[in-house]
């Protein structure tokens, strides 16, 4: 614990009257302890969801949902980009059988940087953006389709047959502009 913590945790011991046991106190103390331990917790699960680039500017993670269904010929991953038009989604398959998803969300209205402009409340993510996929086996890494609608990159390849190799080049880049 820092100096700080300890200070503040000893006023408000300090500000139970002491008419209470020391159980009491005891157990303020831990009620204290325990909800900056949760709120600790909570910052830790933000800012996982960001990672933070070089310049300190934010790195965020867009959801996704992926459905491998078995009675399927494709699998698909579904990825929340509202916003974001194709030609500004970048996508990469590497060697070791991963599907990058990275671009850069750009605020629509024009933020001078001498304007008076305020955000009393912000809750749109904006800025570069970052979400890499561990293909399942089995998949077949050259031919992924990949389509914008309504603010969702839905993206599909087809299952390899188990008994079939994968014998063709496994790095290769996909344009996200085949959109509908």
């Amino acid at each position: 614990m820092t100096v700080s913590t300890t200070v503040l945790i000893a006023n408000k011991l300090s500000r139970i009257p002491t008419s209470h046991s020391q159980e009491e106190r005891f157990r303020a103390l831990d009620r204290n302890l325990a909800r900056r331990y949760v709120a600790l917790l909570l910052h830790q699960a933000r800012m996982s969801e960001a990672r933070r680039l070089g310049d300190g500017e934010l790195l965020y993670r867009p959801r996704v949902e992926v459905c491998d269904d078995p009675s399927s010929s494709r699998i698909t991953a579904t990825v929340e980009l509202p916003g974001v038009n194709a030609e500004e989604i970048s996508l990469q398959v590497g060697t070791n059988s991963t599907l990058r998803i990275s671009g850069e969300r750009k605020r629509r209205t024009s933020h001078t940087p001498g304007s008076d402009a305020k955000y009393p409340l912000q809750e749109i993510k904006y800025g570069k953006y970052e979400r890499v996929l561990q293909l399942p086996q089995g998949t077949m890494l050259t031919t992924i389709s990949a389509a914008v609608d309504n603010g969702l990159l839905v993206l599909s390849w087809p299952r390899v047959p188990p008994s079939a190799t994968t014998s063709g080049p496994t790095s290769s880049r996909v344009d996200a502009a085949e959109s509908s």
